[in-house]
């Protein structure tokens, strides 16, 4: 063979070479992508910082409410037919603050904040 046949020949095998090499590259990258995409679950939403609760049971018992052991109580309002005012009623047991009111109102509500 000739020298010009044979830098011909080389030529062509390494522009071969070359387009293998570059498809096996672009396939390892298209791989990437679709690992990379796959869909990561979202965190849960924090409880709320702050928790209303009522009782309506205060003509029977006094509406007895106290908040969870991991809130403090903020506020207690009692409701009567005539108007609102806040509880006079406040027992502390056990470090839980349990807030009543008086048989003359009709409902409780209870503020509570997450500690």
């Amino acid at each position: 063979m000739r020298s010009s046949s044979m830098i011909l020949l080389c030529s062509v095998a390494l522009v071969a070479a070359l387009a293998v090499s570059e498809r096996a590259g672009t396939r390892a990258v298209l791989i990437e992508p679709a690992v990379a995409a796959t869909p990561v679950a979202p965190a849960p939403p924090p409880p709320p910082a702050f928790r209303t609760v009522t009782s309506s049971s205060c003509s029977a018992n006094g509406c007895p409410t106290t908040c969870e052991a991991d809130e403090a109580l903020i506020s207690a309002i009692c409701i009567g037919s005539t108007g609102a005012k806040f509880s006079e009623s406040l027992v502390v047991e056990n470090g839980q603050i349990t807030a009543s009111c008086g048989p003359s109102s009709t409902s409780i509500v209870v503020s509570c904040a997450r500690k």
